[in-house]
């Protein structure tokens, strides 16, 4: 009987374990929420200030993306932040746009400071300072 209990009371702790693992801690994930990386589209400002074709319009000297918590960010990519869903797989970082789920961005940890998207290799560096330039 002691055999049949003991049995009984592992198939019940197994099947009541926690199988959804969103509650798991995930390092990259914490480690991003908050931050936010830049690619810049000019080597200084006052070369995108250079740049600009009219005073009345402005293109814009970067992209950016913000990581607002662990599965909310904002991205820009021309002149208008997105909000956008993001998941870890595989140590990649997906980000999924609202309005097309088939379209993704998908980023790569290239160090602590520096992110790559894959979609066009390019490197986008963690702001450190309060604007784009520092």
């Amino acid at each position: 009987m002691k055999k049949y209990l003991s049995l009984l009371t592992a198939m019940l702790l197994i099947s009541c374990s926690n199988s959804d693992r969103s509650n798991e801690y995930n390092p990259v994930e914490s480690e991003l929420a908050g931050k936010t990386y830049d690619y810049l589209l000019f080597e200084s400002e006052q070369e995108c200030i250079n740049a600009q074709p009219d005073p009345n319009f402005f293109l814009n000297c970067h992209r950016e993306i913000h990581f607002v918590d662990e599965s909310n960010a904002q991205i820009m990519l021309t002149d208008m932040v997105i909000p956008v869903k993001y998941t870890i797989e595989a140590n990649k970082i997906v980000i999924a746009f609202s309005t097309d789920q088939s379209s993704t961005l998908t980023f790569e940890k290239v160090n602590n400071a520096s992110l790559k998207l894959l979609n066009d290799n390019s490197v986008w560096n963690e702001r450190t300072g309060e604007s784009i330039w520092d």
